[in-house]
């Protein structure tokens, strides 16, 4: 970072330096030399004024008063014969009694017969002497005001990035919850806040795959286990217990499955790869066969086991719509209903006798409430329950499987959607989630 900081700010003066010298050139050698003609212009009205002089006065008197002009203007002025000069300048005295030239030196021509005379700056003089050491103080006084504000500033962006540079530094390291200074002082423009959210997405993604891998160890154990179980007991069951030995065989693959399918389905939530393949969906319809499909599903797996101790049978669903039928929503059909299932199928596990979904438009959103008559969501939990693995405990909630990762699919579906999940409290009793996507 040091090497940086001397490399930009030696660059910077050097361009500055380089900048003064191409100006200087372009304005002596490219253009009209302005300050030239002026100074010729202002020398020809006393050139004009000697020559009106010069029948009045005496040879002598012509030459003192050429010193004295000399003396006021802090010049060398020497009488040079017609053949000294060059014929460039010769060919502009004939046109202009005084010509200046930054590459030569200053003529004028006078009097009758015309003679030459040459002009040379006196480097002697205490005036130009005075005036050239105020010219060398101001310039290296303004050099020094650009190098010292150079300085500050670079220095200053230096710090900025060097705090940049040492949390990242210690975020290669391990150090994740390292975060670059937002103090106002500190930061380089937006570039703090946006490295904070980048070192916090990288903190949640490497946090979510260690407990993404924590939770595929761990809940995969128990289904195993049970399987392993099944297939011993299989080789000494009789036909009747076999029957349900297998029966409970494929529920648990069905519970594997569906446990690989949302682990699969955060990853890819985590890697930013879930995509919507958006199609207008017509919602009456959708929705009947949602709620159809469920119906079947329960009635299916209620028919192929006993009776759970403690546990109703599936309460139905209670479908009401109240959009109009032609109502139509832009959306991804396939991830609305994954997100709708999973809250659905929350109901029925939490749910004691009623289980309501309800669709109704809302402002500028359509909002899909899946409302059950459970425990609810104290409203402590009504955030954390959308965290991965997060998990409620009560006497009704040991009882039934899941990942912890519904909800948190649930949420991510409905913002790519541009809409919003929330939990309330039902009217009738549990929990309500309320699934709201704009109808633009």
């Amino acid at each position: 970072m040091t090497r940086l900081f001397i490399s930009l700010y030696m660059g910077i003066l050097a361009t500055f330096m380089v900048f003064i010298l191409v100006a200087h050139l372009i304005n002596t050698f490219l253009i009209i030399d302005i300050e030239n003609i002026i100074d010729a212009e202002q020398f020809s009205a006393e050139v004009a004024l000697l020559e009106r002089l010069d029948a009045h006065i005496s040879r002598q008197e012509r030459e003192q008063l050429i010193a004295q002009i000399a003396e006021k203007n802090q010049l060398v002025i020497e009488q040079v014969a017609q053949k000294e000069i060059p014929e460039t300048i010769l060919a502009q005295l004939n046109q202009h009694p005084v010509w200046f030239d930054d590459d030569e030196y200053n003529y004028f021509k006078a009097f009758t017969p015309v003679l030459y005379y040459r002009l040379g700056e006196d480097e002697n003089h205490e005036l130009l002497l005075i005036d050239d050491d105020v010219g060398m103080a101001i310039f290296i006084a303004f050099i020094v005001f650009i190098a010292l504000n150079c300085f500050i500033w670079l220095y200053g962006l230096h710090r900025k990035l060097r705090y940049l540079e040492n949390t990242a530094d210690k975020i290669s390291r391990g150090q994740l919850d390292q975060r670059a200074p937002t103090k106002k002082s500190l930061t380089v423009g937006r570039l703090n806040l946006r490295f904070n959210e980048m070192a916090e997405r990288i903190e949640q993604l490497l946090l979510g795959h260690k407990r993404l891998t924590q939770a595929v160890a761990h809940e995969l154990r128990s289904p195993l286990f049970r399987l392993q179980l099944q297939i011993d007991l299989l080789e000494h069951a009789s036909e009747e217990d076999r029957q349900a030995h297998l029966r409970s065989l494929e529920e648990d693959v069905f519970q594997l499955d569906e446990l690989v399918d949302e682990f699969l389905e955060y990853g890819k939530m985590q890697r930013s790869e879930l995509v919507l393949k958006n199609e207008p969906v017509l919602i009456t319809p959708f929705v009947e066969a949602l709620c159809e499909n469920l119906a079947i599903e329960a009635r299916s797996r209620e028919s192929q086991e006993d009776e759970k101790p403690g546990k109703d049978n599936a309460p139905p669903i209670m479908l009401e719509i109240t959009t109009g039928s032609d109502t139509r929503l832009l959306a991804d059909k396939g991830k609305l209903s994954r997100a709708l299932n999973n809250l659905i199928r929350n109901a029925i596990k939490y749910g004691k006798k009623q289980i309501k979904l309800k669709v109704y438009c809302q402002q500028d959103s359509l909002v899909f409430s899946v409302e059950d008559d459970g425990e609810g969501i104290p409203e402590q939990y009504r955030e954390k329950i959308f965290q991965p693995y997060f998990r409620l405990s009560g006497k009704n909630h040991h009882r039934v499987s899941g990942y912890g990762l519904g909800l948190t699919i649930c949420r991510e579906i409905a913002a790519l959607h541009k809409g919003d999940l929330r939990v309330e409290q039902s009217d009738v009793g549990g929990a309500a989630f309320k699934l709201a996507i704009p109808l633009d």
